[in-house]
C-alpha cells in the first residue's frame, strides 16, 4: 500500500499542473497565443535539451532496430484498422482513420514517462519513439494531406523530418555518444553548456502538462463517437503492446522491464496532436470530433497510466 501511494504522489503533480492549466483558461489568466508560445518553447528546446543530454549518455545497440520497425508497422496497421473501422461504422467523417494511429509521445508521453522512471530511462521510451516519429512525418502527414487534396512531396517530408528539433537531438546525442561521455571532462566551459541544457530540460514536464490542460476541452455533445473510437483504440493498442512486450522485448531481445513499461506507456497515449492541423478550417463538425477523440483519450491516458505504474 505503501509503495503504491508513493508511486501515486509521482503522477500527482502531473494532474495537479493539468488542472492548473485548465483553471488558467477558465479565469483567462493567460490567453491561447501564450500556450502555443509554451509549446513552441518546449517542443523545440527543452524537450531536445532533454533527449539531447539521455542520448549522449546512452549505448546505442542494433537491437534496437527491432522495436523501431515493429512500431513503425503498428502505426500502419493501425491506420489501416481505422479504415476498416470506419467503413464498417459507416462513419462519415474522413479523418476517423487517423485518430487510431501514432502517439503524442513529445507532448505528452516523456513528460508522464520521466516523472516516475526518472531521465536516466527516458532513452527507451525514445528508442521505441523514433518508428512512430518516421511513421507521423511520412505516412500519416502524407495521408492527411492526399485528404485535402494535396499532393504529398517526399523532399519536403524528408527535409521537414531531418529538420525536427527532437530527431537532430537525438541524432546529436547519439553521437556524442560514440564519442564518449564528453559530460564528464572537466571544463568548465562544458560543464556550463551541459548545466544549461538540464535546466532547460527541467521545464519540459511543467510547461507540457500547463498547455495539455488549457487546451483539453470535451464537448459533451456527441461525445459517443469519440469515445468509441477511443476505447477501441486503446484495447487494441493494448493487445499488441502486450504480444510485442512477451514475444519481442522480453524473450527475443531480452530488454528490461522498463522497456516494457515504456512500450505500453507509448501505445496508451493519445494520437498525435497535429492532426487537427491538417484539417481545413470549414469542417467544424469533422474536427470537433477529432478534438473530442484526443481529449477523451488525454484522460482515459492519464487513468490508465495510474493504474498501470500501480500494478507493476
Amino acid at each position: 500500500m505503501r509503495e503504491t501511494l508513493e508511486v501515486l504522489s509521482k503522477v500527482l503533480p502531473v494532474i495537479i499542473l493539468i488542472i492548473f492549466g485548465g483553471f488558467l483558461r477558465k479565469t483567462r489568466f493567460i490567453e491561447q497565443n501564450t500556450v502555443s508560445e509554451l509549446k513552441k518553447i518546449a517542443v523545440n528546446i527543452t524537450l531536445p535539451a532533454t533527449l539531447f543530454l539521455t542520448f549522449a549518455k546512452t549505448n546505442f545497440e542494433s537491437r534496437y532496430m527491432m522495436v523501431f520497425v515493429l512500431v513503425f508497422l503498428v502505426c500502419v496497421i493501425m491506420l489501416l484498422l481505422g479504415k476498416a473501422i470506419r467503413r464498417l461504422l459507416k462513419q462519415p467523417n474522413k479523418y476517423y482513420p487517423a485518430i487510431f494511429s501514432g502517439f503524442e509521445t513529445g507532448m505528452m508521453g516523456y513528460s508522464l514517462f520521466a516523472v516516475v522512471y526518472g531521465s536516466a530511462n527516458i532513452y527507451k521510451l525514445a528508442l521505441i519513439d523514433l518508428g512512430q516519429v518516421v511513421f507521423v512525418f511520412f505516412v500519416l502527414v502524407s495521408y492527411l494531406q492526399k485528404l485535402n487534396g494535396k499532393s504529398a512531396n517526399a523532399k519536403e517530408l524528408t527535409i521537414s523530418f531531418i529538420k525536427s528539433p527532437v530527431i537532430l537531438s537525438i541524432a546529436l546525442g547519439i553521437t556524442l555518444s560514440l564519442m564518449g561521455d564528453v559530460s564528464s571532462v572537466s571544463s568548465p566551459v562544458v560543464n556550463s553548456v551541459f548545466e544549461t541544457l538540464r535546466l532547460l530540460s527541467e521545464m519540459t514536464m511543467p510547461i507540457i502538462c500547463i498547455a495539455i490542460g488549457y487546451e483539453l476541452k470535451i464537448n459533451p455533445k456527441g461525445i459517443g463517437g469519440p469515445l468509441l473510437a477511443t476505447v477501441s483504440r486503446m484495447v487494441l493498442l493494448l493487445g499488441m503492446a502486450y504480444a510485442i512486450n512477451e514475444i519481442v522485448i522480453d524473450r527475443l531481445l531480452n530488454l528490461d522491464n522498463i522497456f516494457k513499461i515504456a512500450l505500453y506507456t507509448m501505445f496508451l497515449l493519445p494520437p498525435p496532436f497535429v492532426i487537427p492541423i491538417y484539417m481545413h478550417e470549414g469542417e467544424i463538425e469533422s474536427k470537433q470530433f477529432i478534438l473530442n477523440a484526443i481529449s477523451i483519450n488525454i484522460v482515459l491516458s492519464l487513468i490508465a497510466f495510474t493504474i498501470m505504474i500501480t500494478i507493476t
